[in-house]
């Protein structure tokens, strides 16, 4: 009941006219303190379970991260994606069309771990029974969550700082106890305001109850406020505050080293500060983001389709040298796929193939810039090998190998280049860990604010920490405006497919920009021409999603119009 009070299950054309119900009600966690753990736990698994709304079952933390974050964005191409959007909506119309269920996923989502954390902070009081450090550290965990879902909302529905004239601008309603009661709209500041209070008082709250800890990496701590709060704090440009928060948190965690950024995205690793660790706590059958979305995910073997590829105008900036080059099938691969080849079969590679091929309508579908024909389906199956040997290795055993087709002849889907090897699934149901956030992140949070700080020595340090382990002989010696832009580009590197770039560029004012596939032209994009874009950080109100019917529709107190000035 926990779980299910919160979500929303439709796929009909009527949703639209459902008030959403929010009254989970505090009552069920009063009681003692194992009932709120059960209900932090609910919010914690709504985050990752399906919810089967509009044209897709998987809407979550991950699906809002890779649909809404990522795809949206400039580095990642997602064809599993343009299957559910028309290319108008996909092209940032569902941004504006409210009629549509795309906006309203968007403030359902959040609203919905805002209404079951309400129901926590307003529970447990010292009527509840069970030991104090236990309840305080539920109750800050539940404001944890609390503050990560407003952070949401200010991503997608609010301005750019700098747009929002110092806080004033009208972006969603202030929900802070469990009731239906109509609100008004609230400010960015007040937004803001409220975010920072509930993680200070979360942080207070894990303090006092230093004994405790949580269980799993899919419930948050200390650690993911002080994570949090960095997030919120670049979006306000605080940069002295995401500055200290982003180094306190990442505190006790490592960085991903070189063999295990290849491992999968499968186990949590220490570099995980938040994760859904479901690859380990439990499986949730098809509504498994990695079912869907990692490469050798069921539905990617079930459907002609990829599950996201790199822009290659990203893929191009990136040094020669950097390993994480290797999570993408790209044209430059050919030449490593035909030693390893050799190497493994002791016979001739049989296959001719040029970078240039890649830019051959002979060879890619320009339409869809999958793979046309055998050849370059073949050069993608054998790179799967030699990247990640699943063949061999016994501790995949449980690991299907990625986009496998059986019918054509070959064993492989017709990948699209640049299709992404970083995230993998095991066992029937893909499962998998999906970082919610990574020490990785907190690390370049902390290179961003320090420079903007005018700290560029720990900038150069924080960078030089993370690179180091992706770029042999790595040496940061950049500086001023190109020091940033080389934290930028790592961030876009480091953090592909894990739900930050679509708000990384509205945050850094930047250009959305797709370039697409030209046939002979080796310097052009990778991404069909149906899907070109160029938008400045001006474009749809500077990029805001507009305002979910399913709060205008029913709720009197809130004025679009104050929304939209």
């Amino acid at each position: 009941m926990l779980l299910s009070g919160g979500l929303m299950a439709s796929c009909s054309s009527d949703y639209l006219d459902v008030k959403p119900v929010t009254d989970l009600g505090s009552s069920v966690v009063a009681d003692n303190v194992d009932g709120a753990q059960v209900a932090l736990n609910g919010i914690c698994r709504a985050m990752y379970d399906g919810y089967s709304v509009g044209a897709n079952q998987d809407i979550g933390e991950t699906y809002i991260n890779t649909v809404f974050n990522d795809t949206f964005g400039p580095d990642y191409f997602g064809n599993l994606t343009t299957a559910y959007f028309t290319a108008t909506n996909f092209n940032w119309g569902a941004m504006t069309n409210t009629n549509t269920w795309y906006t309203q996923v968007l403030w359902m989502y959040p609203y919905n771990i805002i209404n079951q954390a309400n129901a926590i902070i307003d529970g447990v009081t010292d009527n509840t029974a069970g030991p104090q450090a236990e309840k305080d550290f539920i109750v800050a965990q539940a404001l944890t969550l609390r503050a990560h879902a407003y952070i949401k909302l200010l991503q997608f529905y609010a301005p750019r700082w700098e747009d929002s004239k110092n806080g004033e601008t009208y972006v969603c309603v202030l929900r802070l106890k469990v009731s239906n009661d109509d609100l008004a709209l609230s400010k960015m500041s007040e937004v803001l305001d409220q975010i920072y209070a509930d993680l200070d008082r979360a942080i207070g709250l894990y303090d006092g109850a230093s004994g405790i800890s949580r269980g799993y990496k899919w419930a948050p701590d200390k650690s993911v406020a002080q994570g949090l709060y960095a997030r919120a704090a670049l979006i306000k440009h605080d940069w002295a505050k995401a500055q200290q928060m982003a180094h306190d948190a990442r505190q006790g965690y490592r960085l991903r080293n070189a063999t295990e950024l290849f491992e999968g995205f499968v186990e949590p690793m220490d570099d995980d500060m938040w994760c859904n660790s479901n690859a380990t706590t439990d499986v949730v059958g098809y509504y498994s983001w990695g079912v869907h979305f990692a490469c050798n995910g069921r539905y990617t073997q079930t459907w002609q389709l990829g599950t996201g590829a790199i822009a290659m105008d990203l893929y191009r900036q990136l040094d020669p040298n950097d390993i994480r080059r290797d999570w993408f099938f790209t044209p430059d691969k050919l030449d490593d796929v035909k030693e390893w080849y050799e190497g493994y079969y002791n016979r001739a590679w049989p296959y001719k193939l040029t970078e240039a091929d890649f830019w051959n309508k002979n060879y890619i579908l320009s339409a869809t810039t999958r793979a046309n024909g055998n050849l370059l389906m073949a050069a993608a199956y054998y790179s799967m090998y030699q990247f990640y040997e699943v063949n061999t290795n016994p501790d995949k055993t449980d690991w299907y190998m990625p986009y496998l087709d059986t019918s054509n002849g070959i064993g492989v889907r017709p990948v699209f280049f640049g299709s992404q090897y970083k995230f993998w699934g095991k066992g029937g149901y893909s499962a998998h860990t999906y970082p919610y956030m990574r020490s990785a992140e907190m690390v370049l949070a902390e290179a961003e604010a320090a420079y903007m700080n005018g700290d560029e020595t720990t900038a150069k340090s924080c960078l030089t920490e993370l690179n180091k382990l992706r770029i042999p002989n790595y040496s940061c010696t950049t500086s001023g405006d190109a020091l940033l832009k080389e934290i930028q580009l790592t961030r876009r590197i480091e953090l592909w497919g894990e739900g930050q770039s679509w708000s990384d560029f509205k945050r850094w004012n930047l250009p959305m920009v797709r370039n697409p596939w030209i046939e002979g032209n080796v310097n052009s994009g990778n991404c069909p021409a149906t899907y070109k874009v160029n938008f400045a950080p001006s474009d749809f109100d500077g990029w805001r999603w507009g305002l979910s019917r399913t709060e205008s529709d029913y709720n009197p107190e809130v004025k679009p119009e104050m929304f939209y000035q």
